[in-house]
């Protein structure tokens, strides 16, 4: 599995005009950074935390040895300049929230080439998280996952689309649309992200878990966290542990040796074992065992 598209578990937002965060983001653990633009940076402070990027996402990306994301602002008076200083920035992808359409991710597609072109970086080569936040975007999933290749994950943004919709952020109403974008993702090769559920919980882990297992459970591979102490959570609860992948590894050794005697399924641990079943536990594996040795050279980097 190439470590340079392997989907992320937990991407960590970090404000990009608050150089104490930037400083310590690397040695947070997490799959990828985000370097935020938007909602996390006042808007007088945009200017600042644009001219931050040139200089923070080479210096991640050589420490935490992780991909470096920015998310831009979607407005038009905001958009053109994020996207020019990302790009020269030399950032690996981009969030960009707000999207309900797919013309709008062809219009960035375009503009993201062009800046490629001019800064001398490889065409096409910028991945971009469609954050999908409205009732409108969610319809739209299917068509927005289908819209572009650079395109790498949906995002599910729970807290917007609860604001759009009066429906509050638990599962009971979330599961929902954020299933669907799952599915419509999955169906486009892209990895579904997000929580059915709040992603400002950060002091009782219990009941985080809980909502990151729900959105596994629904087909998500992945989550945002927008505090340091979600990230060992949404890599395990995405990730795998070390006791499911012993359990997978056993797994395949029964089956495998089933196979080679002229058998297809096998009675194992109390249930039987088919090829289905034994594909979905070696595509857990190559991912488990990439994730795991990308995460130790990141620790070994940002040591």
């Amino acid at each position: 599995m190439n470590p340079t598209t392997l989907e992320p578990c937990s991407m960590l937002f970090v404000p990009a005009d608050t150089d104490r965060f930037l400083a310590k983001a690397g040695q947070r653990g997490a799959d990828a950074l985000i370097l935020d633009l938007e909602d996390a940076v006042a808007r007088p402070a945009k200017p600042a935390a644009r001219a931050n990027l040139a200089a923070f996402v080479p210096r991640l990306q050589e420490s935490a040895g992780v991909p470096i994301y920015v998310r831009v602002n979607n407005e038009p008076d905001l958009l053109a300049a994020d996207l020019e200083a990302s790009i020269a920035a030399g950032a690996d992808g981009l969030l960009v929230p707000k999207v309900e359409s797919p013309r709008q991710v062809v219009q960035l597609d375009a503009e993201m080439r062009a800046l490629e072109e001019r800064f001398g970086r490889p065409s096409g080569g910028i991945r971009v998280v469609a954050l999908l936040e409205s009732p409108l975007a969610i319809c739209n999933a299917p068509a927005i996952a289908q819209s572009s290749p650079r395109l790498a994950a949906l995002l599910f943004g729970t807290e917007d689309f609860g604001a759009a919709t009066g429906i509050a952020s638990a599962p009971e109403g979330m599961a929902m649309p954020a299933q669907m974008l799952a599915l419509a993702a999955a169906a486009a090769g892209l990895q579904p992200m997000g929580l059915p559920g709040t992603v400002a919980e950060f002091t009782d882990m219990q009941a985080y878990r809980a909502v990151a297992l729900k959105a596994k459970a629904i087909g998500m591979r992945g989550a945002i966290c927008i505090h340091p102490a979600q990230v060992p959570v949404i890599n395990e609860v995405f990730g795998g542990t070390s006791e499911e992948a012993d359990n997978a590894r056993r797994l395949l050794e029964v089956f495998d040796a089933s196979v080679a005697a002229g058998r297809g399924a096998v009675a194992h641990e109390g249930r039987m074992i088919d090829e289905p079943i034994a594909i979905k536990a070696r595509k857990f594996l190559a991912r488990y065992d990439a994730l795991q040795a990308r995460r130790s050279r990141a620790r070994k980097e940002a040591a």
